[in-house]
């Protein structure tokens, strides 16, 4: 059975609809401003999310790099570096807080870290910390409170370095349901720059590396021998 053409009437009220563009805005605009909305959302909240990593890591770097600069004397400003003339850390705190002897012959000082390391924000007094924990707390104190992580220090002889770990923990909460997790984290790492010491440091292995490989005794032994000879030295001074 063949199906009935269309009408004259039919024809023209298609053709009516066809021509008539009347309400197609609305239906433009219910169907693409949401998502256009939902994109533009996305992106600020991306953006945010990337600002806040930022500042996190630019507060990070600061920091580290400022405790880095300031390392060589507890008593430098924190901005410029200067300190009051005639005032210094003691005769050997390289030996006895800034981890020489660990380096150098494999063992520690009582009572101290060769890797330093302060978690922050820090509460309470750093009077009873040692000079290499005061120095960090330094750092540590300067970072916002916002942020949360840990501030150490390194020292391997020739390669001497403060490294932060910075977290922030608040999350934007869309991006923490798209992503699982909105938190940012920045990790710094800033070189201790001493060319004098390190100058020291280099003569200072060859003089007992030759010392070690020519002791009768053996070279452990006089390692150990060494070793407690400074710490003795270091504890008479302190």
């Amino acid at each position: 059975m063949r199906a009935a053409w269309p009408s004259v009437e039919e024809k023209r009220i298609w053709r009516s609809l066809r021509s008539d563009v009347s309400g197609s805005i609305v239906l433009e605009s219910s169907l693409v401003f949401p998502v256009m909305m939902i994109v533009t959302f996305l992106i600020l909240f991306f953006a945010l999310f990337k600002a806040q990593g930022a500042m996190a890591y630019y507060s990070a770097t600061v920091s580290g790099e400022r405790v880095a600069f300031n390392w060589t004397n507890s008593a430098k400003e924190w901005r410029t570096g200067g300190y009051p003339d005639g005032q210094y850390d003691g005769l050997y705190w390289r030996v006895a807080d800034d981890a020489l002897l660990s380096g150098l012959f494999g063992t520690a000082m009582p009572d101290s870290n060769s890797a330093p390391r302060l978690a922050f924000p820090a509460a309470g007094e750093s009077s009873g910390h040692s000079l290499a924990l005061r120095k960090l707390r330094m750092g540590a104190d300067k970072l916002p409170t916002t942020l949360r992580g840990e501030i150490g220090y390194e020292n391997k002889l020739v390669w001497r370095q403060v490294s932060i770990l910075a977290e922030d923990p608040s999350e934007l909460e869309p991006l923490r349901r798209f992503r699982g997790s909105a938190k940012v984290s920045a990790g710094t790492n800033a070189a201790v720059v001493d060319p004098v010491e390190t100058v020291r440091t280099f003569d200072l292995i060859r003089y007992y590396t030759a010392k070690m490989r020519g002791a009768k005794e053996g070279e452990s032994a006089y390692r150990t021998k060494a070793a407690a000879v400074l710490m003795e030295r270091t504890d008479a001074s302190g």
